[in-house]
């Protein structure tokens, strides 16, 4: 893949930090009104409206964007298939287990995926591109193994039922982050076609929105009547911790590469560790926050890998360590 110039790298990597942010809120605060309120429902209401929103003004602004996206349908199609895995199967995830182990799988699984895609042959994926960005793929490899490990042995803070609820919760959250891998390479293929971030941003849920309506029509995930305003309450973090972030990855996509976008994302594991202390609703796991802390090392390797393949875009990609 052709290197980007550092400039809109970097600003690819704020548009990263911004993800980071409003995620990490989004995985621990919104899980409290999941608890209440039909994710369905939910889901719906918020990416229906701001996919609504996006398609308007792109019909308005940029109508030629939206014939290309005809013309590439395949990989729109690819677009949503990704998507709607890879939320709705985090989404089942996080509710099984500790919020912190759900995102650190989901997030970690990222830069794995975009690896071994890599050598699979996709041309929007990249290997580690030197030493540093091998050691931090290493190291988050060992943590997402123990984190794994001691949700199954019972020393995380949370798991919603027993073994079975646990391995559900591992491989939904992990296998999620694998979806979201395919989300951002679809989405920097359709990028380099010329479909900018607003339009793929409207396009993306078409299919999302289909199975969230079944699932609420079926109540795969009824919880009684809600409060309009608590519904009100949900759909305003909604719209600033669930659509507005899967924006700003979009806006990283058309910016910097998929490796870069995976190294600054998956230092969001400890910022959901501390949010979830301070909030106190699930219990704090010293086993869990050690292989946090190993987590994060490896993102922080990574990221200074990253920072210095954009710096130096002649970098070999291929480099063992």
């Amino acid at each position: 893949m052709r290197a980007l110039r550092g400039s809109s790298a970097y600003e690819g990597i704020i548009w990263c930090l911004i993800f980071v942010v409003l995620d990490a809120c989004q995985a621990v605060y919104l899980g409290a009104y999941l608890q209440e309120i039909d994710s369905f429902l939910l889901g719906g209401l918020v990416f229906g409206s701001a996919a609504v929103l996006c398609l308007c003004w792109s019909a308005i602004r940029t109508p030629q964007q939206l014939r290309l996206a005809g013309t590439e349908w395949k990989d729109v199609l690819g677009l949503n298939l990704t998507v709607t895995f890879g939320w709705l199967l985090y989404f089942f995830g996080v509710q099984l287990i500790e919020p912190a182990v759900a995102f650190t799988l989901f997030s970690g699984a990222i830069p794995v995926a975009t690896v071994a895609l890599s050598y699979l042959g996709v041309a929007e994926a990249e290997a580690p591109r030197n030493r540093s960005e091998w050691i931090g793929l290493g190291i988050i490899t060992t943590a997402l193994v123990f984190l794994a490990g001691i949700t199954l042995l019972g020393f995380s803070g949370f798991v919603r039922g027993g073994e079975t609820a646990a391995i559900s919760g591992l491989i939904a959250s992990f296998v999620g982050g694998v979806f979201i891998t395919g989300m951002l390479l679809y989405g920097q293929r359709l990028h380099r076609k010329g479909l900018g971030p607003t339009t793929q941003f409207g396009l993306r849920f078409p299919l999302f929105l289909v199975v969230t309506f079944a699932g609420y029509m079926l109540g795969l995930d009824a919880k009684g009547p809600v409060a309009w305003q608590d519904l009100l309450v949900a759909y305003a973090f909604g719209m600033l911790l669930l659509a507005f972030p899967i924006y700003a990855v979009q806006k990283a996509i058309s910016l910097t590469t998929s490796l870069t976008i995976a190294a600054v994302a998956s230092t969001a594991p400890l910022l959901i560790f501390v949010l979830q202390m301070i909030e106190g609703r699930v219990d704090v796991s010293l086993l869990t926050s050690a292989g946090l802390i190993v987590f994060f090392a490896g993102s922080l390797v990574s990221l200074s890998g990253a920072a210095t393949a954009i710096s130096k875009p002649d970098t070999d990609r291929k480099a063992a360590p």
